[in-house]
């Protein structure tokens, strides 16, 4: 909670006296519209919390030898109770009956009580010990407001907003004819739920010689002020509410998921942040398969990462980073040994278990760092990427021995592709700089045999993925483009070219060496494969429109097969090697982020959630409708989409608008919240549309090939036409408050759409292109993804696409107010993008606002600044869809 004192104009306040410690939250999702503020402005005098939650009074001892000086001089002072946070207040959600785990044993429970006279009174104390109490109530808050909270009471008090402490009172007014003293804290409410927690404490009397002599009743009171939008608040006793930030920030949720050997347990990464700064809590579940009971929880500052089952036995093993390298170490479920195999490796870059677990095959990375004295000769394009001219190689440790030997070496980095089934081969690739055909690089194959050091080049080609040894090891599943092997792979009318980040599959023979696409024929663009242990199934995850599917492929008869996974976004699958099982993480729309396991060998298999981490988290939080909503293009085709909407939707109101796309290559998945959630925008009070125009993969290649050298012309008509339909079609929806929002290519989509239509009241672009040539060339990936996006054409063969659908070179066609957002380190859209695209507008004296991102990438990874960056977004749209500037205004002089 942001502590900024705000101005404080009492003629302009209405001040509501109660006595309580108050939560405030949006309001109970049961019954949501009846804890909803009422907006009328009627009634305005009647008290506005009428009950509150209460736990406590407790006893707390001083400490023995309390009144011995300490070393400096000072004596212990009750105030440290006080000022002592002797719970985790951060994971508390108040409601009645709710009992708290208190010392020897003791569990008392939250007790709702009604108000008397706007006043609660608090049981008597007693003089022999300390005493503590707590109180709550839940706010709901309909919008941003500032506000004064004012605390009464005779004893002490230590208030807490959000988990952070607002306000204290470090003494007592116990002595006849003593007025409760107060203290105030002036705090911004954003819209939805915040905590109030207030502590209150009374002392042990002194020289109360064991007495159990009660203290008289004390009081607490809270005034709370939020002048002329006190009528935008409601109060109730209830947890349940709207989806916050901080929930979507700080929920714990799986990080990883894999499955043993036998199919029977499966390991759980699990990651929370905590506020306020975002310090990772980590652990490792194993769960028994499919009740997902706990069977062993590794936690506690154990460091484990790159986890991995090993092929035989109940033992898995983890990396972990030591002040001299990495060290692999080895744990058996079983016996409960632990054994390190590999020791104090620098620069250690993964991993991988030999099929008998005889051996590992492991990468280090050799650092250079070229141009040391701050002059360096770039000889490449890629030259310029921070790493680039680090090179990584492979390694074979022999486990039983402690051996270890070099593989490879050379001038090209060297990945592990795969392990052939007799351990006596491996799969390797190098990647090739190519400057005379895109994409500029190529891959080629390699086949390694570890017991003569011979190799096989299999093949070099673009566009290319990665590879796999069948069961047999008779073939090689290979991802890649359309146009990986030639026209093997390709979908499209000859007019069209394919889009090659629409990945396929194929399969290639060893011996024939021959290479068939399973995938031509098939829409959904590949996300991920696995084998079967038998070898004739492969299972593989899919983009498919919106969603993240499950198909297996049956190798003899060619076909395909759609599982029900459950959530609708499926993480890569990990498919046990000696069973029909896998696990995999999941989320979907307003769907919180699980681990899910599926028995292909039941008759009709179907995922069951195996470990749902946030459920605490999330088990008072409502979510609104996702509806699914569709219109057809100039071609005739159903162009996809989902609208997200508020938890409280009533379809008698008007609700602004937020249209959110990406309009290249990958469609917006209904993966829950991510980095730009939508399920909080909903939460906020907007319709979230979301829409799929053409050129994105996971509809067939050849609306995915409408990408090539498109640049918006074809994806922003349909995104235009698409908007204006949906309002046509959806009365609720207010038309003339809609906003624009994308980032990447969907902050170009942004800008060129805001050249096109004065549809939109609002916008923002994060880390939008302007200019196509600046980005092409400046860019680190620039001219690489422009070798698919704009396949073949240039800034001197194709004006018409690199200055007629460059944004900035329309700059004085934009009139809709714009915000621009961009990490000022950003090597993948560099910010010159934003900032071209800000001084054009500026110039021009439209309404533009630039929020730069200090040492941000592409993506806001730094905890506290993607919050930041998250509340700059909502209050752009507050104020230009909604007309309530003030927290625009407030984040604007923050930024300041």
């Amino acid at each position: 909670m942001n502590r900024n004192i705000i101005p404080f104009y009492s003629s302009l306040l209405h001040v509501i006296s109660v006595i309580v410690i108050a939560v405030l939250t949006f309001g109970p999702m049961t019954a949501v519209s009846a804890i909803l503020p009422d907006t009328s402005e009627q009634d305005q005098e009647r008290p506005l919390i009428k009950e509150m939650l209460h736990l406590g009074p407790v006893n707390y001892f001083s400490p023995v030898f309390h009144d011995d000086p300490a070393i400096d001089g000072s004596k212990w002072d009750a105030t440290e109770i006080l000022l002592s946070d002797l719970m985790d207040y951060d994971e508390w959600q108040p409601r009645e009956g709710l009992p708290v785990a208190w010392s020897d044993g003791q569990h008392p429970e939250w007790t709702a009580h009604t108000l008397a006279d706007s006043i609660l009174v608090l049981p008597g104390a007693t003089k022999e010990h300390h005493n503590i109490s707590w109180s709550a109530v839940y706010l709901s808050n309909d919008r941003f407001m500032p506000a004064s909270i004012t605390l009464k009471s005779e004893g002490m008090i230590r208030a807490f907003l959000n988990g952070e402490e607002i306000a204290v009172k470090n003494h007592t007014d116990t002595e006849d004819g003593a007025e409760a003293g107060s203290v105030n804290a002036n705090v911004n409410l954003r819209q939805g739920t915040q905590l109030l927690l207030v502590k209150t404490m009374h002392p042990a009397a002194e020289n109360s010689s064991g007495s159990e002599e009660e203290l008289p009743d004390w009081t607490l009171e809270v005034q709370v002020d939020a002048g002329e939008h006190q009528h935008r608040i409601a109060s109730v006793i209830v947890p349940e509410r709207h989806v916050m930030q901080r929930d979507l920030s700080n929920a714990p949720r799986p990080a990883g998921v894999s499955v043993s050997p036998d199919g029977d347990l499966a390991a759980v990464h699990v990651r929370r942040d905590l506020p306020p700064d975002g310090t990772p809590e980590t652990h490792i579940d194993i769960r028994n398969i499919p009740e997902g009971t706990i069977r062993h929880r590794f936690a506690g500052g154990m460091d484990i990462t790159g986890m991995q089952w090993l092929p035989e036995g109940l033992r898995f093993s983890y990396t972990e980073a030591g002040n001299d390298g990495t060290n692999l170490w080895v744990i058996d479920l079983e016996t409960g040994e632990k054994e390190r195999i590999l020791k104090d490796v620098e620069d250690f870059a993964g991993y991988r278990w030999s099929p008998d677990a005889s051996y590992v095959i492991y990468s280090v990375t050799e650092k250079h760092d070229p141009g040391r004295d701050g002059v360096i000769h770039y000889r490449g394009l890629q030259d310029r990427r921070p790493g680039y001219h680090d090179r990584s190689f492979l390694y074979k440790l022999n486990v039983e021995q402690g051996s270890t030997r070099r593989l490879t070496a050379g001038l090209l980095s060297t990945t592990l592709n795969s392990i052939h089934p007799d351990g006596k081969k491996i799969l390797f690739s190098r990647n090739h700089e190519v400057y005379d055909e895109r994409p500029y690089g190529e891959t080629e194959y390699i086949i390694l045999d570890l017991q003569t050091m011979q190799t096989d080049s299999l093949f070099t080609v673009k566009f290319a993925g990665s590879g796999q040894f069948s069961p047999d090891g008779d073939r090689i599943l290979i991802t890649g483009g359309p146009g990986t092997f030639g026209d093997e792979g390709v979908n499209i009318p000859d007019t069209l070219l394919p889009n090659d980040y629409d990945t396929q599959a194929y399969l290639y023979d060893l011996e024939s060496r021959e290479i068939t696409s399973i995938t031509r024929d098939f829409d959904p663009e590949i996300t991920g494969a696995s084998w079967d242990e038998t070898g004739r199934y492969i299972y593989f995850t899919v983009t498919e429109k919106s969603y993240r599917n499950l198909y297996r492929y049956d190798t003899r008869r060619e076909r395909f097969r759609l599982y029900d996974t459950g959530p609708d976004v499926a993480g890569s699958l990990d498919l046990a090697e000696n069973k029909a099982v896998g696990v995999f993480t999941g989320s979907g729309a307003s769907d919180t982020p699980k681990a899910w396991t599926i028995d292909f060998t039941d008759r009709s298999p179907s995922a069951t959630v195996l470990y749902d981490p946030g459920a605490e988290a999330y088990q008072h939080v409502a979510f609104g409708d996702v509806r699914e909503w569709t219109f057809t293009n100039k071609w005739d085709e159903e162009i996809d989409g989902h609208v997200y909407y508020p938890p409280d939707f009533d379809e008698d109101k008007e609700y602004p608008v937020i249209v959110y796309y990406y309009g290249g290559t990958t469609p917006v998945t209904r993966a829950f919240a991510g980095r730009y959630p939508k399920e909080l925008y909903a939460a906020k009070g907007y319709l979230v549309y979301v829409l799929q125009p053409s050129g994105a993969t996971g509809f067939g290649q050849e609306f995915s090939a409408r990408h090539v050298n498109d640049w918006g012309e074809i994806a922003g008509e349909e995104i235009i036409t698409g908007v204006a339909a949906f309002l046509d079609d959806h009365a609720y929806a207010d038309r003339e408050r809609v906003g624009a929002m994308g980032a990447s290519y969907g902050g170009f989509m942004t800008m060129y759409l805001l050249t096109q239509t004065d549809l939109f009241a609002a916008a923002v672009s994060h880390a939008g292109i302007s200019n196509l040539a600046s980005y092409w060339g400046e860019g680190f990936w620039g001219y690489q993804y422009s070798g698919v996006a704009t396949a073949n054409s240039f800034p001197w063969n194709r004006q018409d696409i690199y200055v007629n659908r460059s944004p900035v070179f329309q700059a004085d066609d934009i009139h809709t107010p714009l915000m621009l957002v961009t990490g000022m380190s950003d090597t993948n859209v560099p910010p010159g993008e934003s900032l071209q695209m800000f001084t054009a507008l500026k110039l021009l004296d439209r309404d533009v606002a630039f929020i730069a991102v200090k040492d941000q990438d592409h993506h806001i990874l730094d905890y506290k600044k993607f919050i930041r960056w998250k509340e700059a977004i909502i209050s752009w749209f507050d104020k230009w869809l909604k007309d309530e500037p003030e927290w625009w205004k407030e984040n604007k002089s923050d930024f300041e």
